[in-house]
């Protein structure tokens, strides 16, 4: 009896990204559904495994300067890493996720890349479609997904130095990238003047097609507050926080598809867990003390909290068992590390052009990726 294709399909769009790769090898009939992108769409929205995937990012510091180092890790349990062979990546930046697609940027050098299907893509230089003779005095980027367009978009808001007249520009300047046309253009939205100080990569985060900053104003007080801006619409707005005391120690992002703020307090020790639902903030975890931490750094399957110790050590506590777990010290500068951390969950989302079947060379990305303790050279085989 042969199954129904509804039924089929409905099978198949819960698998993982890894079986459903290996099924495209069954048959043309096979690989043509999983190639769909009505199906890689079913996939996306039926396939849950809870942003089980973690990638970690770090800055080493030490006299001679800083280091940017990533690893992806596989297992989905955290049970045994190790982190004696990561390698050195060139570029500093790493966006997303978004339906597990990230951007990695460094200057010109700008990619999407799914870490699920091993596909890169190479972007067009942005730089042209800003101003000559100037200079960037402060740039931040975002990357996520237009709901109304359908399309990926990587943004880049910049600060810039006019070189001629040496002066900064009196206004800033948006660039944003279109999946759908693989070009830049300059934002639409209200972008005259963005007085916002942005924070780091911890202090953001993206859902519905809207990304949100922890910021402070520039407006002589360095009022903190949240900052949106919605990709559909190329909007900036501003957002009430918490009604809690600021802490430099906070980190934002997604818990049980709500926008989280973690808030520590490093008199009680303790954190704050609050999410957010229609602008309104609801404190929904109370956790710790916990001793020698020292500062949250973001949410795991949705039950558990990811923590940074005062000796770069990173930390798991489980929120259903009330446990902590030590995953490993970071540490290797002389004068400390920044710990990042990225949970996606992985997909189908392809990322070739319409017009070109062809992939970049992806050995020509200066990016090292960690698995089972040895450097996968077949990542993008």
């Amino acid at each position: 009896m042969l199954m129904p294709e509804d039924v089929r399909l409905e099978i198949l769009s819960r698998l993982p990204v890894k079986s459903l790769m290996r099924l495209r090898c069954v048959c043309k009939s096979w690989y043509a559904l999983i190639e769909n992108p009505k199906f890689i769409s079913k996939h996306l929205e039926n396939f849950n495994d809870d942003n089980a995937y973690l990638i970690i990012s770090y800055q080493v510091y030490d006299d001679a300067g800083h280091d940017n180092l990533t690893c992806l890790f596989k297992d989905k349990t955290l049970a045994d890493i190790s982190y004696d062979n990561i390698q050195r990546p060139i570029l500093r930046t790493l966006l997303g996720p978004y339906d597990g697609i990230f951007c990695l940027c460094d200057d010109s050098l700008i990619f999407l890349w799914n870490p699920a299907t091993k596909e890169c893509r190479t972007l067009p230089n942005y730089s042209n479609f800003l101003p000559t003779c100037a200079t960037f005095l402060y740039e931040n980027a975002i990357f996520g997904l237009d709901h109304t367009s359908g399309d990926y978009k990587v943004v880049f808001i910049c600060e810039l130095w006019n070189e001629q007249i040496e002066a900064p520009y009196e206004h800033s300047h948006v660039a944003i990238y279109t999946s759908s046309t693989d070009s830049w253009r300059v934002s639409k939205g209200n972008v005259e003047w963005i007085p916002y100080d942005f924070k780091s990569h911890f202090k953001s985060t993206n859902l519905n097609g809207v990304f949100y900053w922890l910021v402070s104003k520039d407006d002589g007080d360095h009022s903190n507050i949240m900052l949106s801006f919605h990709i559909s619409d190329e909007e900036f707005r501003e957002i009430e926080r918490p009604r809690i005391p600021y802490s430099s120690h906070e980190s934002l992002g997604l818990f049980n598809n709500s926008v989280s703020l973690l808030h520590f307090d490093k008199s009680s020790h303790c954190i704050d867990i609050w999410l957010m639902s229609d602008l309104n903030w609801i404190q929904q975890f109370a956790i710790g003390p916990f001793l020698g931490v020292m500062s949250p750094r973001g949410i795991w399957k949705n039950n558990a909290v990811l923590m940074e110790s005062d000796n770069g050590t990173l930390l798991l506590y489980d929120l259903i068992v009330e446990e902590v777990r030590d995953l490993g010290r970071f540490t290797r500068g002389t004068l400390g590390t920044a710990i990042l951390t990225y949970c996606y969950k992985e997909s189908l989302v392809r990322l070739k052009r319409v017009e070109d079947d062809r992939l970049s060379d992806p050995f020509d990305i200066p990016w090292h990726i960690i698995e089972d303790n040895q450097l996968d050279t077949t990542l993008f085989g």
